[in-house]
């Protein structure tokens, strides 16, 4: 099972700041259920995020680092937000540390509130699709409209009144 939506490789900013070839984006409503299933095995959240960073494939080596530095300031007893704060510019660890910080507050291993957190996260994604898509058709309206209506007027109307003349003129 793969973590992670392919894309074409392009330049981008990585979340450590410097420029890399090929970034995988990382699926973060996947990564959340996996982190549930990591709660819900047992494991605690500092030790699931370690091993999710441990798991990444190196395309996602910005996210792993991120995530390795992010359990290694936990587990040195830094709080929670002094240790998500170099990162608070990445929109998918901003998304994973809203979701984890109700657990790490709790203390308690809540897998239920990660698959919520990945199921509201998985609907934001897919309204945002919708959003998009609504907007990409009231966009070609008008080119496509011009681009047909001379090919309607050609092969339809031009054709009839030719057809036409010969009965009106006499």
């Amino acid at each position: 099972m793969s973590l992670f939506r392919v894309r074409a490789p392009r330049a981008r900013q990585s979340v450590g700041g410097g420029r890399e070839k090929s970034e995988t984006p990382v699926d973060i409503s996947l990564m959340l259920y996996l982190l549930a299933s990591q709660l819900q095995a047992g494991l605690n959240l500092l030790t699931a995020l370690e091993a999710m960073a441990q798991a990444l494939p190196a395309s996602a080596h910005s996210m792993s680092r991120a995530l390795q530095e992010i359990s290694a300031l936990l587990a040195a007893g830094v709080p929670w937000g002094q240790a998500w704060e170099p990162y608070s510019g990445e929109p998918a660890l901003r998304t994973l540390r809203q979701a984890l910080g109700s657990v790490w507050e709790a203390g308690s291993p809540s897998a239920s509130m990660l698959v919520h957190a990945a199921e509201q996260h998985r609907n934001y994604r897919r309204r945002h699709a919708e959003r998009i898509a609504a907007q990409l058709s009231v966009s070609l309206v008008i080119p496509l409209g011009l681009c047909s209506l001379p090919a309607f007027i050609a092969l339809s109307v031009v054709p009839l009144l030719l057809g036409l003349m010969p009965v009106l003129w006499s």
